[in-house]
Formats: C-alpha cells, sequence, structure tokens
C-alpha cells in the first residue's frame, strides 16, 4: 500500500488492523512482530485522512441540522395552516348550522302564515256561501211562492229554520 492510494480513513485503518492481525507472534511476551514501516505508513495515511473526515463529518452534521431545522419549520407552518384551516371548518360549520337553523324557522313561519292564511279564507269562504246560502233560501222560496201561486194554491208559511226539500 502507497500513500498515494485513494482509500478512506476506514479501509486504511481496516489495512492496520489486517498488518496487526497477520503479524508473526513473537516467541517472548506475547508480543508480535509487525512491518514498523508499513504501520507507520498507515497510521499517516489515517492521521492525513483524519481531518478531511471530520470536515466531511461535521458537513453532514450540519445539512442534517438544516434539513431538521427546515423540516421544524415545515411542520410549524403545517400545524399553523392546519389550524386555520379546521377554524374554518368550524366557522363554515357554525354558520351552514345558523343559516340551517335560520331556514328551519322561516320555514315554521311560512307553514303558521300558510295555516293562517288558509284558515281566514276558510272563513270568508263560510260567510259568503251562508250569505249566498240566505239569499238561494229566499230566491227558493220566492220560487215556491210564485209556483203555487200559479197552481192555486194559497202558500202556506215558512219555517225559516226547517231544511228547504
Amino acid at each position: 500500500m502507497t500513500p498515494e492510494d485513494p482509500l478512506d480513513i476506514t479501509q486504511t485503518l481496516d489495512a492496520l488492523a489486517e498488518l496487526i492481525a497477520a503479524a508473526k507472534p513473537r516467541a517472548l511476551g506475547g508480543g508480535a512482530i509487525i512491518d514498523r514501516d508499513q504501520a507507520a505508513q498507515l497510521v499517516e495515511q489515517a492521521q492525513a485522512m483524519l481531518p478531511e473526515e471530520i470536515r466531511q463529518a461535521h458537513g453532514i452534521l450540519a445539512e442534517r441540522d438544516a434539513v431538521i431545522s427546515e423540516a421544524q419549520v415545515d411542520a410549524e407552518q403545517m400545524r399553523v395552516d392546519a389550524r386555520e384551516y379546521a377554524q374554518q371548518l368550524v366557522t363554515q360549520d357554525e354558520i351552514t348550522r345558523a343559516a340551517t337553523a335560520e331556514g328551519d324557522r322561516i320555514l315554521i313561519e311560512a307553514q303558521a302564515e300558510a295555516d293562517r292564511r288558509r284558515a281566514e279564507a276558510d272563513a270568508y269562504v263560510d260567510a259568503k256561501l251562508a250569505s249566498f246560502e240566505g239569499v238561494l233560501d229566499r230566491t227558493a222560496e220566492a220560487v215556491r211562492n210564485g209556483r203555487a201561486k200559479l197552481a192555486g194554491a194559497v202558500p202556506e208559511p215558512v219555517d225559516p229554520a226547517a231544511p228547504v226539500a
């Protein structure tokens, strides 16, 4: 592995771990023999990459924070919009209920007025019919008297309460 290899920090640390894992054990002391130059080179690569990786991580975190912030602003705006829409629906519902109640009231008043006028018309017609009935009764009496005179008979007195035959 050369310093020119385009590795990221993870690959560099993986290579260092492989170097250590592949190291030959020392006979005494429990340590291992590794290629010092190769290990140093990998550590230097990791150190060189670390600031770039950290910068990238900071950039990613900043992006994440911006996305979260924007999402929170959007969510708050959605809540505000939802509250406004709900209030509009409530207002429209109240207007609809008020209009329905007013319509019902108008219908009840109209029905009462129609019933009153119908009763007045019935009373008027009944009075006119009673008057007409009286005129007809007198006319019928006059016709009977006229016929009786023509027949030579003497007319009988008419009982105004008697039904007409």
